[in-house]
């Protein structure tokens, strides 16, 4: 039996014992005690003067890591607190006299974190690997010469099998790419020799962990090309051979099933910068965009979540024009996706639909300087606008479409010059408001929409006039408190985050202490305070 279990009992009788609900219920219980305890606090006590820096929720959401002062007051160091029990550990060595841990990041399995920090030489910065509940610190990196850092580029491969880091690890000055197993090993340099004055300027893994695109200057000094490379090493592969791509490369992306790798080069000649697509592991790059003005420069682009098509802002057809272009992703004609725009008009921003069907876009379409909200199939079509009519002045500032693709939520001023709302709307048009009345004066400044889709948290003014979190059901209804009262002043920082089981929200605030930046967890049902 999965969830049912008999366990015999004295006198030969026999009890029904619920074995995997009681599990559960060990677990979550203790989850949201956490919550209410301490008004949900999650850090341990701070050093006088100290702070926390920065946070993250791990993967499978049962642990926060975070950067805080919390042994002294000059010295930022790294802790995990386990979401189930409470527990507090340091992750970092103690760091040299000035040393601190500066950045950090956790595996995608959980497992473990990596840090940058200084922490047995002041002002040289190493890369370390620890288990995310503490234990055994590994450096990463190899010995670095005098002068030398690991730089703030580092990537764990999606399997978390390897880390991949910028450092000049062997040359001061010279920033080359080095691949390293999680949790400690030998260490491989991914890059051929570059000439001198080269240097690696950026680089991304592949979503299969199977190899590691880069750009550098790696043949001729300040002409930037594209590399593929096997993440553990190997045979380095230049992907913008021939003469459609030959020059610099600027940015790329690899698309999600790992099959292409979508680049802008400039123009060889006339300036301006084109787009591209070539196989992951090298071949024919195929040319994407439609046939450039003069000077034209490809701005954004994506890649569709099913990897057949790459969406684009370009000033292709007009100079200094920014209109928005869908593609398959092998090469063929380009589609326009935007409406004729007014003169002066531009696309400023887009996002495609999580199944990938369709594309959402700002844009001054209608009205110059009045940015508004669109929404058109990803193969072409007539292009919906989703806003209500704006105020004289609005404009709609920010939007996310929904997990389940249904709505997209946005900030805008749609009722009152300089007063920014919240608002959901289906892809068909018919705007909600989702945020409660706000204080005079007072505006949304940021949202996240839960992984469900059940809900929406958003950061606005309180009657106190500080800035606080809320809760809304997505398709509108009241909007309810999150956070545990303030202290005198006090307000929630913007950088919340909420769980992958959209139960509990992560946030920042001066909470029980006025001017110090603290780490809570609270549940997202409504604040029984």
């Amino acid at each position: 039996m999965h969830f049912l279990a008999l366990l015999r009992v004295a006198g030969g009788g026999y009890l029904l014992f619920i074995l995997a609900v009681c599990s559960v219920f060990l677990l979550y219980p203790a989850q949201e005690i956490l919550a209410e305890t301490n008004n949900g606090r999650l850090n341990g006590p701070l050093a006088p003067g100290g702070y926390v820096h920065s946070f993250a929720l791990s993967p499978d959401d049962r642990h926060v890591v975070y950067r805080a002062n919390q042994e002294a007051e000059n010295t930022v160091e790294l802790y995990a607190v386990h979401l189930g029990s409470g527990s507090v550990v340091r992750l970092n060595q103690p760091p040299a006299p000035g040393g601190n841990v500066d950045a950090f990041f956790i595996s995608p399995d959980s497992s473990r974190v990596v840090y940058r920090a200084d922490q047995e030489r002041n002002e040289v910065d190493e890369l370390y690997s620890v288990p995310i509940g503490g234990g055994t610190v590994t450096r990463l990196n190899d010995p670095l010469p005098a002068g030398s850092n690991v730089a703030a580029d580092i990537v764990i491969s999606p399997d978390s099998g390897r880390v991949v880091y910028l450092a000049d690890q062997r040359t001061a000055g010279v920033y080359e790419l080095f691949s390293a197993p999680l949790g400690g090993g030998k260490v491989i340099r991914l890059n051929d020799e570059p000439v001198a004055g080269g240097n690696v300027d950026a680089f991304a893994v592949s979503p299969d962990s199977s190899r590691v695109v880069y750009v550098a200057d790696q043949l001729i000094n300040g002409v930037y090309d594209l590399f593929s490379v096997p993440l553990d090493g190997g045979p380095v592969t230049r992907l913008n051979g021939g003469s459609a791509a030959g020059g610099s490369v600027g940015f790329f992306a690899v698309s999600p099933d790992s099959s292409r790798v979508v680049f802008a080069a400039d123009r060889l000649k006339g300036g301006g910068s084109e787009l591209f697509s070539v196989p992951l592991d090298g071949g024919a790059a195929a040319s994407l965009n439609t046939k450039p003005a003069a000077d034209g420069t490809v701005g954004f682009f994506t890649v569709s979540p099913d990897s057949s098509r790459v969406v684009f802002t370009a000033d292709h057809r007009k100079k200094k024009v920014v209109e928005l272009y869908s593609v398959p992703i092998t090469g063929g004609k380009a589609v326009r996706l935007n409406d004729s725009l007014t003169r002066g008009g531009n696309v400023s921003s887009f996002a495609l639909s999580p199944d990938g069907s369709r594309v959402v876009y700002r844009a001054d379409q209608k009205k110059d300087d009045v940015v508004e909200l669109y929404s058109v199939p990803v193969t072409g079509g007539k292009a919906a606008r989703l806003n209500d009519s704006l105020t004289r002045s609005g404009d709609v500032l920010s939007f996310a479409v929904s997990p389940d693709n249904s709505r997209v939520i946005y900030l805008a001023d749609q009722e009152t010059d300089a007063l920014i709302e919240l608002y959901a709307v289906a892809m068909g048009g018919g705007a909600v408001k989702l945020n409660s009345p706000l204080t005079p004066g007072g505006s949304v400044s940021s949202f996240a929409v839960s992984p469900d889709g059940g809900s929406v948290l958003y950061l606005a003014p309180s009657q106190t006039g500080a800035d606080e979190l809320f809760s809304v059901p997505l398709a509108g209804g009241a909007a309810t408190r999150v956070n545990g009262p303030l202290a005198a002043g006090g307000f929630v920082y913007p950088d919340f985050a909420v769980s992958a089981d959209s139960r509990r929200i992560i946030y920042r605030a001066h909470q029980h202490t006025s001017g110090v930046a603290e780490l809570y967890a609270r549940p997202t049902a409504p604040s029984r305070d």
